[in-house]
Parts: structure tokens; sequence; C-alpha cells
């Protein structure tokens, strides 16, 4: 029934955390009291239900007055109009019962919903308050705001301390519990070089000295919660169809209800009477509350059991599109593999440079890349020894889809895939022996590149990427749910049917060699495929996108829903509607599932609701239905309804969110 409500008071903020006030209380001892009339001997007890209107109908009162005040029309003044005009007609009993049911409807309403609520604010609350900085001198704790600390400050995280901010590991070795960013339970163990997030918390027994990497507005934490507060604000489809629905259904029975209420009198008081009675039912079935609150309730439920598995979900209308998906399309580096790549092979040409210094002027350019590839070379150069050419590096600059290039000590370095040196005319020019080396690589899985020097192929590359533990479970548990699964990716033909292969995939399910506008203009074929095929009175099938880095921004931004991997560019983050904090791909089974459970719900819930209307209404013309009847089932009808969207909360002791990964596809 708090959908509809006006402007609060404190004790609408008493309701909100599922308390009762005394007067309510006082309202329905009355309301008891004077049901004691109907037997003849106590009728004097009916005017108690005077004193029970006395007692609950004021605050109604109030936030009615406000609202209409405001040229508005909501709940509280259908209420009470409805307990009004009982009283008016001398019902006093049904005005009792109209005061009493509403406003413990709201009570109970904020008990329901009090879960969904608190599984939000955990979240705000993960935000650190303070944080302990190392005084580079001294070496003394300064304990000061988590807001002060700046980017590359030195801070101390004690046995149950909060991590203030994202950054990385300087000094020692402990445990940090990731589970209120991740859904995961179990401890993750960090030493130096180990990466840690704002918001998690030192659960070992030793002190993490870290050095942050950014402010607490840009860490995980401060993230999470914006995506939340985006996903609150905001509405799908659904929701606004069933507003829209609401603020025309009202009107027209609140003018019905007006007329039952007047026109009558014309054929007498008796009739004026009994007609005047079924108006006042109908402003009661007026009040849309269930309807209203049927959509939103499950989509806050729903966000609340994401979050706590680790997955934000910018709003109902992707939960929606999860549940209708009907395509998936995957990258590949970093998505459906794990992005930790090795550098397996490096062979020179012999053509102008040693195999020391071709090598050296690959890591230097791809030491400013921050692909996850690029580390692998500069990794792999580092174990070799291999010393970096001590030459200026200048007009450093990303070639999309095809890799990079650079000036360094005035020669023009360039490092990519085979599509770059075709377009700059230098493939051709390679031995043919090379040529087969670097086809045997591809062919074995690996990703192949090479580099140039002045305009000469120096050296040949072979990286190669881990296919993630999950990776061929998720692909075959939608496969096996009749989903669409495509992987795009820009590397080599060979080295995509590899890792297709390993995770499930057919020949004709692999794209490779894709620029970012190629995987642009694929996802964007594809949703207009889908749209054009949509039929009447039946939901469009959805294209899902996942991707991990910048060259997936822009064909995330068009997909239907687009889910970004958590461990990824920030650039593929914000462009997702759909967020996997841990980068498990088994949470976009859980999450698919949810938005099957979420639309299923909704259309329950909405049925019901009308259901319930509709039958009130017969009794009301048919001369058989009350107020007790009409406000019961508004109140009973909202219950539901709250209760019907706060299942897809998870129990409170629920830890692991794997146990479930599997029913939830279904």
């Amino acid at each position: 029934a708090g959908a509809g409500g006006g402007d609060g008071d404190s004790g609408a903020d008493d309701q909100a955390a599922g308390g009762v006030r005394w007067t309510v209380v006082l309202s329905g001892v009355l309301w008891l009291v004077s049901m004691a009339s109907f037997y003849p001997p106590l009728g004097r007890a009916r005017y108690a239900a005077l004193l029970s209107v006395a007692a609950g109908l004021p605050p109604v009162a109030d936030k009615a007055r406000r609202t209409a005040m405001r040229g508005q029309l909501d709940v509280n003044c259908l209420m009470f109009l409805a307990a009004a005009g009982a009283v008016a007609l001398g019902e006093y009993t049904e005005a009792a019962a109209v005061t009493f049911l509403f406003a413990i409807s709201e009570a109970l309403e904020g008990r329901a919903t009090a879960r969904a609520r608190d599984a939000l604010s955990a979240i705000v609350q993960l935000k650190p308050v303070t944080a302990n900085i190392v005084n580079p001198v001294t070496k003394d704790l300064v304990v000061v705001p988590a807001s002060a600390v700046a980017e590359g400050t030195t801070v101390s995280v004690r046995p149950g301390d909060k991590v203030p901010c994202d950054g990385v590991v300087l000094e020692g070795k402990s445990t940090v519990d990731e589970s209120s960013l991740t859904g995961e339970s179990r401890p993750v163990s960090k030493g130096p070089g180990s990466a840690v997030s704002g918001g998690t918390v030192n659960s070992g027994a030793a002190e993490l000295v870290v050095r942050t990497t950014s402010t607490t507005n840009d860490s995980a934490v401060a993230r999470l919660i914006r995506l939340m507060e985006e996903a609150q604000s905001n509405r799908s489809e659904t929701e606004q169809l069933v507003d829209e629905f609401a603020r025309v259904y009202t009107p027209v029975v609140v003018i019905l209800a007006l007329l039952m209420c007047t026109v009558p009198w014309v054929w007498g008081a008796e009739a004026g009477r009994a007609w005047s009675m079924n108006g006042l039912v109908m402003l009661v079935i007026a009040c849309p509350c269930a309807l209203i609150i049927s959509t939103p309730v499950t989509y806050v439920a729903a966000g609340a059991a994401a979050s706590q598995r680790g997955v934000l979900i910018k709003g109902g209308q992707h939960l929606e599109g999860l549940g209708r998906v009907k395509n998936i399309c995957f990258d590949k580096t970093g998505t459906l593999t794990r992005g930790v790549f090795e550098l397996l092979h490096f062979r020179g040409t012999g053509r102008r440079m040693d195999r020391e210094g071709a090598l050296g002027y690959l890591a230097l350019v791809e030491k400013r890349a921050g692909h996850p590839l690029a580390e692998a070379i500069v990794r792999g150069a580092a174990s070799e020894g291999v010393p970096l050419p001590s030459a200026r590096v200048e007009d450093h600059t990303l070639l999309a889809g095809e890799g990079i290039t650079a000036l360094v000590g005035g020669k023009r370095v360039h490092a990519g895939n085979r599509r770059l040196f075709r377009r700059l005319g230098l493939y051709n020019a390679l031995p043919d022996d090379v040529k087969k080396t670097t086809d045997s690589w591809a062919d074995a899985g690996g990703t192949i590149g090479f580099v140039s020097v002045d305009g000469h192929i120096v050296g040949a590359y072979c990286v190669a990427d881990r296919v993630r533990d999950e990776s061929s479970r998720v692909v075959k548990s939608f496969q096996d749910h009749g989903v669409e699964i495509t992987m795009l990716t820009g590397d080599q033909h060979a080295a995509a049917t590899g890792i297709g292969t390993e995770v499930g995939l057919e020949d004709y399910d692999i794209m490779s060699e894709l620029l970012p506008e190629d995987k642009l203009i694929e996802i964007e074929s594809r949703v207009n495929d889908a749209h054009m095929n949509r039929q009447c009175c039946r939901a469009k099938g959805t294209i899902i996108m996942v991707g991990d880095g910048v060259n997936d921004a822009p064909a995330l931004a068009i997909a239907d829903v687009s889910v970004a991997m958590g461990q990824g560019a920030a650039l593929a983050m914000e462009s997702a509607d759909v967020t996997l904090l841990d980068s498990n791909l088994e949470k976009l089974s859980y999450v698919v599932g949810l938005g099957r459970r979420v639309i299923r719900t909704i259309v329950e819930n909405v049925v019901f609701s009308l259901v319930v209307k509709a039958l009130v209404m017969w009794y009301t013309f048919v001369g058989k239905s009350s107020l007790w009847l009409a406000i019961g089932s508004d109140v009973g009808a909202m219950l539901c309804v709250t209760l019907n969207g706060m299942k897809l909360l998870p129990p409170p002791s629920t830890k692991d969110a794997k146990a479930e990964l599997t029913s939830e596809t279904a």
C-alpha cells in the first residue's frame, strides 16, 4: 500500500523499518471491540469504531491533504475518502476496518521488504571510513578519513581493517575477504604485487602495506555503489507500462465511484445508500497498490540477490533482457579465456638485428600498451634477461584491432598481428621458413605477432592464453537451454578455432580476425534482426555481448544487454549493463536464470493483482461486496505480490552461490 503514499513522517519511518505505531495498535484494538456490536445486546460497541478511526486516520488524512494540495491523487486520498464516506453512511465498523487494515498493511509491507533494503544498504556501508597512512619519514601510522587518501599513498591495513582504496600490496602476506564484492566467501591470499580492492577486509593475521592506485571515489566499492544507485533510477518498459496503466485506471475507477455515490440518490434514499456503499468499495478498488508494487519489488529483490553474488545489474530492464536471451556473443581474450598470456616463442628473422635486440624493441613498445598480451611479452623478455633499449619512446599509438606503433630513438617500430603487416606491405617479404614456423604456432592455438623496425620485420612471436575452467560448462549449459553462442575475436582464425573448439563451439560459431568496428557491425546486425523478427504478443529475444577490453566497448554499447568482466578495462565496465565483479562466467549463468525468474514473477504478480481487482469489482456490481472485502483483498494482494517478489532473495545463511548456479539457469 505504501507504493502510492504521499510525504513521509516519523510514523512512516517507523513503518519503513517494519515497526507499528502505537496509534495503529490502538486503532486495531478498538476495531475489534466494535465488532462486538454484531451481538445485539452490545450494539453500542459500534461507537468504539469511531475511536478506532480517530486513532488511525489522522496520519492518512495529513498525507492525503498534502497530496491533494499538489493536485495529485494517491492511495492515501482514496483510503481517506473511503473511511470518511463509511462514517457519513453510519457504517462505523466498516470505516474502522479500512483505517486499521490500510495502516497495518504499510507496516507489513515494510517488514516484508526489509531484507531487500538491508541488502542494498549493506552495499553502501562497504565504503571505508578511515585509513591508516604510513608517514614516509617516521613510518608512523596516521589515521585520516578514507576520502583524503590520494593515489600513490602508502597505507597500512591491519588484520580486521578494510582496505581504503584499490591498490597493490608492497609488504606482508595475509588473506583478504572479498565476499562483499565478489560474493565468494573463501578468503583470497595476498602478497607483494597482489592487487587489492577498496572495501575488502584483511581477514588474515598479518598486516598488509598497500600502495593505493586510486582514490576512494574511483575504487571498486565506489563504482559498485554508483552502479547500484544507477540501477535504482533506471525503469524498465514493463514498469513504465504498469505505471501508465495505473495512471489511467485509477482516475477512471474514481470517477465511476463518484457516479455510484451520487446518481442513484435520484431513485430514493435506499438505492442511494446501497450504491454509495458500492461506490466506497470502488474507491478502495481504485487503489492500484498491488499492481504498482508488483514490478519494482521484484527488481529490488533480484538486484539485491545478484549483488550478493558479486554481480552488478544496472536496472530492471536488463534483468528482463537477461531472461529473454536469444544469442550470447563472447569475446575471446579475457572472457572465455583467463587473459593471462605467456610468451611461448620468439624468433628473430636475422634481418638488420639479432634476436635479443628485436625482443628488446618489442618489449619496450609493448610495455606501455597495458594489454594482457603486452604484459606477457614484457614478462617474457624480463625472464630472459633481455635489456630494453634506452632510447626515448615517442608517438606511442594504439592501432585498433592491429597492434601498436611508436618512435623509438627516431626509428619507427610496429608490433602487432598479421593484418597489420599485410596492410603495411611487409608480410609478403618474410622468408618462407618464418611463415611456416608462425603457421605451426597458430595451428597449436597460439596468438601470432610480429615486430618491425624502420620498415623491416625483425622478429615473430607466439603467446598463448588459458581457457577459463568454467567456460566449457557455461557454454554447454546455455546451448542445452537453446541459447545460441558465438565467439567474436580479433585473433587469427587458427588460434580462435583452437580456443573455440576447446570450449565446445563449432566452426560456424566462431568469427575471427575482427576489428572493433567489425564487432560493432556484427552485434548491431544481430540486434536489428532480433527486433525485426519480433512477433505480436511475443517477447523478442535479446542479444547479449560479453567482453572485457577497451576494443569491446563499442559492441557492448550497442547490444541489448552488455556484460563486462570485472577484471577487465574500466571503459568496458562503464559501458556495460551487467558487471561480473570476479569475472566468473558461472555468475552469467546465474543472472540469466535470475532474469527468467524475474519475468515469471512479474507476470504472476501482475496477473494476480488484476484478477483480484476484477473479482472484487464483479462482486461489487452484483451487490455482494463490502468495504471489508475490498480492503482485505487490497492488503492481501499487496502482501502476496511483495512476498512473491521477495522469494528471489537468497536465504540469509547462503554463502556460496555456486550451489545454485545449475538450478537457477534452468
